[in-house]
This record gives structure tokens, sequence and C-alpha cells, in this order.
């Protein structure tokens, strides 16, 4: 069933970012996410997707030009008194589900009812992930503006994005920094070079002030430190044999990925790593070869940003990542 969805929706993913990817080859400069003065993808409610979702339909706001990302099914639209209009495509939303099921007797019980129950006791349950997927509309693609003008203009007003120039303060990333919190040591010296050694463990990067912008040294620290993410006893991803090999360029993309989830998440936008500009062509090619290559990306990017989640919210900040928002 769910190889099944993944093979449905995977190839509309894929030419999103293909999309996205081709717009960085002409200037991979230009920020992962172009655009965050209308908050993160949300449904009519106010409620915000999660995990992939919420890079997808970034990238599908910007390359379509909705002014704003919010968006709802058919049936919610119809709730709302509102019409989608004639010849506009849905994009897929997709979801995991658990099911909770007995391993003898194979009855099912819900999962709320499942985490009450005693450590020893789940051990004779299967936790059964499935995946679900809904298609969406975006607002532009509705007639709100005809129907309800107050409320579109409402929903489409752009808010004041947060100051990250010279001198950026990021309260989650920095408290991680100066409580040195991470799952490993990250080391800030003067240099020219960050980079993550999974054999040490261990995260160098650039001094703050050596950098132009404070953002581009908060997404430069994040790229290493989604990359510690996959080190062999926490999510256990392949780094890749040599620089430049199949593995090697796939760590990056999910690097770059992660990195770009989390910096939207906590307010500011990442760019490409400068020397990941070679590899726009690679991945363009992979995600033209296997469509599938992008969901398994996704894949990793979700855990990777969960367990940077759970780590700043660990700290009972306010202004840390939302737990639910990864």
């Amino acid at each position: 069933m769910n190889q099944t969805i993944i093979d449905t929706i995977a190839p509309r993913l894929t030419e999103l970012v293909i999309k996205k990817i081709e717009m960085l080859t002409g200037d991979w400069q230009k920020p992962w996410i172009a655009d965050m003065t209308h908050g993160l993808p949300r449904n009519l409610r106010g409620t915000p997707y999660r995990a992939g979702n919420v890079l997808m339909l970034l990238f599908l706001s910007e390359i379509m030009g909705y002014r704003t990302p919010v968006f709802m099914t058919f049936r919610q639209a119809k709730e709302e008194g509102l019409n989608i209009r004639k010849g506009s495509d849905a994009f897929p939303v997709y979801f995991w589900k658990m099911y909770v099921r007995h391993k003898e007797t194979r009855k099912k019980i819900e999962l709320a009812e499942y985490y009450r129950l005693p450590k020893e006791q789940q051990k004779h349950y299967d936790l059964i992930p499935v995946m679900r997927y809904y298609p969406v509309f975006n607002l532009g693609q509705t007639d709100m503006q005809e129907q309800q003008p107050e409320r579109y203009a409402r929903l489409t007003a752009k808010t004041e994005p947060k100051n990250y120039s010279d001198g950026l303060t990021c309260g989650p990333l920095d408290r991680m920094l100066e409580r040195q919190s991470w799952l490993c040591p990250i080391r800030l010296e003067y240099g020219d070079r960050a980079f993550y050694s999974p054999s040490l463990d261990r995260i160098v990067c650039p001094e703050k002030r050596q950098f132009p912008e404070g953002a581009a040294f908060w997404s430069t620290l994040l790229h290493e430190v989604a990359h510690s993410t996959g080190h062999l006893e926490r999510l256990n991803r392949s780094f890749g044999a040599c620089y430049g090999d199949a593995d090697y360029m796939r760590e990056e993309l999910v690097a770059e990925l992660s990195a770009a989830l989390c910096g939207a998440l906590l307010g500011f936008a990442t760019t490409p790593r400068e020397e990941n500009a070679a590899y726009l062509k690679g991945w363009l090619e992979e995600l033209n070869r296997e469509p599938t290559y992008l969901f398994d990306i996704l894949t990793d990017v979700n855990r990777a940003v969960r367990m940077i989640s759970e780590r700043l919210t660990g700290e009972d900040e306010p202004d840390a990542i939302p737990a639910e928002a990864a």
C-alpha cells in the first residue's frame, strides 16, 4: 500500500524539486526558499503543515506565483462557500498514520491506548506505519478574492520579516552553542572550512564574525548539524566512500534540504553551499532518472529535522522550533 502511494505522488514531488533546482542552476546564490513574508504553509484554519510538506508547498508557492502558502482540500473549499477555478491542478500532501496490532491475536487498538500501556505490554504489539495523502489547492486557485475580499486581503497580507541582517541572533541555536547541548561537540574556530567529521563525531565551523551576513553563518552551521544526525549511532546514513560519489552527493542533498527546512521553521532562508553548486546537475540527473529518489531523500530529511527539533525544544524555550512542525 505504501509503495503504491509513493509511486503515485513521487513524480509530482520530483517534478517540483527539479523545477526548483533548475532555477538555482542559473544563480546558485539564490536561497532555497525565496519568500517567507507570508509565513509557513498552513490550511484555512491556520493549522501548519508538517515535515517535508513544508518545503514542497513553499517551493510550489514560489514556482506557481501564489501570493500566500494557504491551502485547502476540495471539500474544505466547498464548506467555506468557495469554488476551485476551472483547470486548477491539486498538489499532494502526504502523512503517515500509525496502526497498532497485537502480534498474536491481531487485534487492533488506538495509538493513544497503546501509549498508555506499560512498556512490557507494548512489546506485544506491532506499530505499522501506513502512508496516506490528500490533494490540496492554493488559495489563489479559488474565487475567495471575489467572494470574500476582506478575508482574502487578511490572508494574503505580508508579515514583517524578522531582521536577519548582520548581527543575526537566533535564540534556539545561540543557546545550543552557548550550552554545547548538541549531540556532538561543535567547535567554532577561525578558518575557511566548515565540516562534520563522522570518525571524530565533531563539527567544526568558522566563527560567526567571519560571515558577511548572519544568516550565512546559521545556514552553514545547520548544514553541518544536519550531517551529524547521520552518525552511525543516530540515523545511520551513508556518507559516501569518497568526495563526489553517489552516496556523498545524496548526503549533501539531505543536508541542504534539512538546513533549508530548519531555517524556514526558525525564520530565515538558507542558500546552497558554494561547493554544492557543482552537484545541482547531478541531483537533477538522479531526480530525472528515478522519481522515488526524492521520496527517500525527504524521509531522511524529516528524520534529521525531527532530531534537531527535538533537541532544541528540549531546552523548553519559547522561540525554539515547534516540535509538531517537524
